[in-house]
């Protein structure tokens, strides 16, 4: 057995509007879509069949990084594939544990490591598989290797970044809730309770916020359950091609948190098609696995388009451009790429200047907000603090 082949199944699109769903065998999901595109039509979706691709768990970034850069390490020193994933059962951490033996398995059947990666019980992201067969291919798979942990530490040092940057807001935040509820579900109720015994009339800020109170705690479940069942719609629209996308797409028009989420989302398509241009895989191809490092649905549908114009003879900066698919930075530098045959490079270039943007842009959006949320929530308790000595000092004895 040495192809590896696999069978998937498939949702397409034809360049009349139709739409066809079946099934194709190929060695991996990004072969299946070559494939389909052969046929004239336009993937839509191409699963593992049987659920596999959907059910299979994956391993979290860090876990990942740590064993693609052992991986690395031993196909560097001279060790065959088969060896290196049985070296390294003791180094990698508890998220390949899972996948390990059925890679083994599966390079001693004669299958490729990009076909083994493919079918293993753990998820791997398509840009890494790619990046392996692309390796495999001739350009050298320990390099290959080593690039994908490239891409992949850094990934994983962004996500650190942001999860640092926005520990404090959301610590701020959990304090600000919590105080608000501790005042509107036990303080002010049973201060309610004692002024109306006393039988006195309010002043107009103390009455109003009883009152809001009052209001908030008669709407707390209501509200609670309208929200659950908002999300779990939320949750199915986003699960489908179409929601998702126009979530993406929705998310990408907002201030700032769209400009975030693009410039990070083209940092990750350019380093990945850097990657993918660099160990040799043609445009074609590696223009349909860097869309999967976007993580943006509607970014990749706009990608996928200018692809097409691509393989029709446009330029890769031209149709991105026009397409909407990345910002006018990375345009301008890949661009530039191509007109001097340095496009790899330049593609590497442009991921920088955007991870440092989207880096540089959340760090400044922390900033504004840790003051604005201090402000929000000291002013809320002490609008409440002040109604509550006002209704103190209004009690008039006897």
């Amino acid at each position: 057995m040495s192809t590896g082949t696999l069978q998937f199944t498939y949702r397409a699109a034809h360049r009349t509007g139709l739409l066809e769903t079946g099934t194709v065998r190929a060695e991996s999901a990004e072969a299946a879509r070559e494939l389909l595109f052969s046929r004239g039509l336009f993937p839509l979706e191409v699963r593992l069949e049987r659920g596999r691709e959907a059910g299979r768990p994956r391993m979290s970034t860090a876990d990942l990084a740590l064993g693609l850069r052992v991986m690395a390490t031993l196909l560097e020193s001279g060790l065959p594939v088969a060896r290196t994933l049985a070296a390294m059962e003791d180094l990698v951490p508890a998220g390949w544990k899972p996948a390990l033996p059925a890679l083994r398995e599966s390079v001693r059947q004669g299958n490729s490591l990009g076909a083994a990666l493919t079918a293993a019980p753990v998820g791997f992201p398509p840009l890494v598989v790619g990046l392996v067969q692309a390796g495999e291919a001739g350009s050298g798979l320990a390099a290959a290797v080593a690039r994908a942990a490239d891409l992949t530490e850094s990934a994983a040092e962004t996500r650190r970044a942001v999860r640092a940057a926005l520990a404090y807001p959301l610590i701020l935040a959990a304090a600000g809730v919590g105080s608000l509820v501790l005042l509107v579900g036990f303080v002010l109720p049973r201060f309610a309770a004692v002024l109306a015994d006393l039988g006195q009339a309010l002043p107009p800020t103390a009455r109003a916020v009883l009152g809001a109170a009052q209001l908030a705690r008669a709407g707390f479940l209501p509200a609670l359950f309208t929200l659950l069942a908002a999300g779990a719609l939320w949750k199915v629209w986003t699960g489908t091609e179409e929601g998702r996308a126009r979530w993406h797409a929705f998310l990408l028009a907002l201030p700032l948190v769209g400009g975030v989420r693009r410039a990070g989302a083209v940092a990750r398509f350019c380093a990945a098609l850097g990657a993918l241009l660099e160990s040799g895989v043609p445009i074609s191809p590696a223009l349909s696995h860097a869309t999967r490092a976007t993580g943006d649905a509607a970014l990749t549908g706009r990608i996928l388009a200018a692809r097409e114009q691509v393989v029709a003879g446009r330029a890769i900066s031209t149709s991105l451009e026009e397409k909407d698919a990345a910002t006018p930075t990375s345009v301008r530098l890949i661009r530039t790429g191509e007109e001097t045959g340095r496009l790899a490079p330049m593609l590497f270039h442009a991921a920088r200047i955007e991870s440092a943007r989207a880096e540089q842009t959340v760090k400044s959006l922390v900033r504004i907000l840790e003051p604005a949320m201090i402000i929000v929530f000291g002013g809320v308790v002490a609008l409440v603090a002040a109604a509550l000595l006002q209704a103190v000092y209004s009690v008039r004895p006897g």
